[in-house]
Formats: structure tokens, C-alpha cells, sequence
């Protein structure tokens, strides 16, 4: 008998300990996210930072604010931060908790008087006993009156899931859209995503998404987009070295003024994208780009000392990545266009194009282009193809017609009711339907040497 008392005491204990462990292990995983992402906006160079204000657990309950700092870009967003109020409840299956933005006076002020006192957004996370996080938003429906024209925002809905280290994200959401009177609306958008973190700019995975109807009107000019379809697969291979990127996009179909388009689809990939080159470009772009907005928020926007600024801003940013384009330029760089397919009213548009980087080369190296153009053929590989109907363009003497002496055929030739391209590098040599380019025509001056 006092066997099973002490078995029955130590099972309650155990059991009223659970809420506790809970709220414990869920400090330790934010904490612990905190100091990951943290980690990732530093790789990045944007300036941002998580911040725990407070962090109050009890046995059943805890209270947490944290913050995001908006470091330089403070200027450029208007406010100095983004206060979050978290709530979380105990479980004996891990955590829930709710959070507010009601920390943010600027929020609050909006919520007041532009809705009435009704906060549409609702922030809730489940927290895990293994450190997995589930995140979800949603949105309610509701109007807002901005500029003489009232914009109803329609309900929403995202679900993002992450593991205790922050490395493997999965999301799906869903958003009815909004409208502005007669002159804009968008409806019925989807996204899903699976992405594992490579670094801070670089990820594996896909994300797909999926707009059911866009539609801009402006007195006598509009635009009308019906099923725009896209998903896009990112990796790393298996060395770790390259990274590259394809997206598939589709549209059902398009009314933009005059145009109309039945049907339209079309693949664009970027292979061979050396990781190390990549990162140093997109942190020295981030680090430019939150610098430049910082500088920007600070002018006046409409006086002309902000647009000479803003001139010269851009020119030394310019100037500045040339090195990081630099170290993009290696051997294997690849950017392709394929399965392109149009479908109007005069007839189907379809084609392709493969270029590819065939060494290593820096902007130096292409000097003697200048002079000795077939070098070209020594450092790029190209293939092409593309069918136009004869209906869209008619005769088009620009595109029949041979563009310089070394060159038989112009860029298009005329084949039944379709002009027709092709194009590929052989050999060092230029092919364009079927005849060989000659870029430095017999007795040219040539340099005395040249080398890249």
C-alpha cells in the first residue's frame, strides 16, 4: 500500500513538474533563437537585432517583451522599433502563446483611429518540447480610408514552422487579397515553402506560389492578369561550392491595354553561382542598400539637394560593387531562358537561351573584346532559339536583315508563316541560322598581341 502511494505521489509530482519544464525549455529555445538570428542579421549586414526587454517565467505563465531594432534603417521606416508583448501558457505538451504589437504607440494610434479600436492581427506560437516552433498570423478582413479612396483589405492566413536550430523553415499561407474602388484589386494569393538555411543568403529548398487575378485601372489604361503561377528550386550542390536557381512561371492570361496574351509560360535559370562570391556580393549590396535608405530618409525628399545626393549615392554604390561582381565571374556561370511559349492572336512566340561563363574572368579581361570580338566565342558559350509568327512583327527588314557585312543572314529568317532564330557557339565559332558570324572580317587590323 505505501508502494503504490509513493508511486501515485511521485506520478503527480512528475506530472505537476511538466507545465514548469515547459515554460523552461521554452526560454532556453528562445533565447537560444534569439541569439541565432541575431547571429544572421549580423552576417547579413542589414543592422537589425532581436532584443529580450523582459523575460518573466512562472510556474504556469510567462511574460516576455522583445523588440526588434531597426538599427540604420530606423530613418528610413520612421519608427525606432518594433515592440512585441508575448503571453505564454504552460503545457504538459509544450507551449502556446499569443502576441501583441499594443507596445507600439505608432500601432496603436492606427488601430485607434483607422479601425475603430479593432486590431485585425492575431500573432500565436506553439512551442514544442523538443524545440520546434510553429508561428502563425492572421489577419481579419477590414477597411481602411486613405487618400480619398477606401482599401478593404480581405482575411489572411500564414503558418511557418522552424526547428530548435533555426535551419529547416517550412510555411503555407493564404490571402484573399485587397481592392481600391475600381482602380486596383488583387485576390486570392497562396504561398507554400520548404527551405533549409545554408547561410544568411543562401538557402535549399522550394517556394511556390500562386495569384489568382490581378486587376489596375486608370481612366482609358488597364491591366488584367489572370492565374500567375510560379515556383522556384533552390540548391547548393553537393560540394558546397555553387549555388544555382531555377523558377518556373506562368500566366492564364493577360489584358495590359492593347496586348492580349491567351497563355504564357516560361523557365529562367541561374546555375554555377560560386557561394563564396555570391555571399560577398549580397553582403556588401546590403550593407550599401541599408546605408543608402539610411542617408535618403535623412534629406529632404522633394528637394533638388536630395536628388543630386541621391545621384552620387548611387555612382559610388555603383562603383563600390564592381569587385563583388567581380567574384561572381567563374567558370561554369550559367543563365538560361527556356520552354518560353506565348500564345496571342497572331500566333505562338516560343524559344530559349543558354549562356554560359567558359573561364574564370575579371572586367580587365574583357578589354581586348573591343578589338578582337570573337574572343567572345572563347569566353561565353551561347545557344539560342526563338520562332515569332510573321502576323505580330509583318516583314520586319530590321530583323531579316544582316546587321554588318560579316554576317549572312539577319538575326531572324523567314520560314512559312514564322521568323525563325538560331544560335550557337562551335568551336570558337558564331552559328546564326545555320551560316557562320565573322565579327573581324579578313584583313582587319588586329592588335599585336592580346591574352585574357
Amino acid at each position: 500500500m505505501k508502494k503504490a502511494i509513493v508511486v501515485v505521489i511521485v506520478i503527480l509530482g512528475m506530472g505537476f513538474s511538466i507545465p514548469f519544464a515547459s515554460g523552461l525549455l521554452m526560454e532556453r529555445t528562445v533565447r537560444s533563437a534569439f541569439e541565432d538570428i541575431n547571429s544572421i542579421y549580423a552576417a547579413s549586414g542589414t543592422g537589425y537585432k532581436l532584443e529580450i526587454v523582459s523575460y518573466d517565467r512562472g510556474y504556469l505563465t510567462s511574460d516576455i517583451e522583445w523588440k526588434i531594432d531597426l538599427g540604420a534603417l530606423k530613418a528610413f521606416y520612421r519608427i525606432e522599433e518594433v515592440v512585441f508583448k508575448e503571453h505564454a501558457e504552460h503545457g504538459f505538451s509544450g507551449v502556446s502563446s499569443t502576441t501583441s504589437l499594443e507596445k507600439n504607440p505608432w500601432y496603436e494610434t492606427f488601430i485607434a483611429e483607422k479601425l475603430q479600436g479593432h486590431d485585425p492581427l492575431h500573432i500565436s506560437t506553439e512551442y514544442g518540447l523538443l524545440g520546434n516552433i510553429q508561428n502563425t498570423v492572421e489577419l481579419d478582413a477590414f477597411s481602411v480610408d486613405a487618400e480619398d479612396e477606401t482599401i478593404d483589405v480581405r482575411a489572411g492566413r500564414m503558418v511557418m514552422t522552424t526547428d530548435r536550430d533555426l535551419k529547416n523553415f517550412n510555411s503555407s499561407g493564404s490571402w484573399e487579397g485587397l481592392s481600391a474602388g475600381e482602380k486596383f484589386e488583387v485576390s486570392n494569393i497562396s504561398l507554400t515553402s520548404n527551405l533549409k538555411m545554408f547561410s544568411a543568403f543562401i538557402w535549399d529548398g522550394d517556394v511556390s506560389f500562386d495569384v489568382q487575378h490581378v486587376n489596375a485601372w486608370e481612366k482609358d489604361e488597364g491591366f488584367d492578369l489572370q492565374g500567375l503561377r510560379g515556383r522556384y528550386l533552390l540548391m547548393v550542390n553537393d560540394d558546397r561550392s555553387a549555388t544555382s536557381w531555377e523558377g518556373r512561371f506562368s500566366i492564364d492570361g493577360l489584358k495590359a491595354n492593347d496586348t492580349m496574351v491567351d497563355k504564357a509560360s516560361v523557365s529562367l535559370a541561374m546555375n554555377g553561382v560560386d557561394v563564396d562570391g555570391y555571399e560577398a556580393f549580397m553582403r556588401m549590396y546590403a550593407q550599401n542598400m541599408t546605408q543608402f535608405l539610411g542617408n535618403m530618409a535623412a534629406l529632404d525628399a522633394d528637394s533638388e539637394a536630395a536628388g543630386e545626393a541621391m545621384k552620387k549615392q548611387v555612382a559610388m554604390i555603383g562603383f563600390q560593387m564592381i569587385a563583388a561582381y567581380e567574384k561572381l565571374l567563374k567558370q561554369g556561370l550559367e543563365f538560361t531562358i527556356s520552354d518560353l511559349n506565348i500564345q496571342l492572336a497572331e500566333g505562338e512566340i516560343t524559344g530559349g537561351i543558354n549562356l554560359r561563363l567558359l573561364k574564370d574572368m575579371s572586367f580587365m579581361q574583357f578589354a581586348p573584346i573591343v578589338s578582337q570580338p570573337e574572343l567572345l566565342f572563347d569566353i561565353f558559350y551561347l545557344k539560342s532559339d526563338f520562332s515569332l509568327p510573321v502576323n505580330l512583327v509583318g516583314e520586319a527588314p530590321k530583323l531579316l536583315t544582316p546587321l554588318f557585312p560579316g554576317m549572312p543572314t539577319g538575326i531572324f529568317v523567314k520560314n512559312g508563316d514564322n521568323l525563325v532564330h538560331q544560335a550557337e557557339t562551335v568551336d570558337g565559332k558564331l552559328i546564326v541560322n545555320s551560316r557562320e558570324v565573322v565579327l573581324s572580317p579578313p584583313g582587319s587590323v588586329q592588335p599585336a598581341s592580346s591574352s585574357i
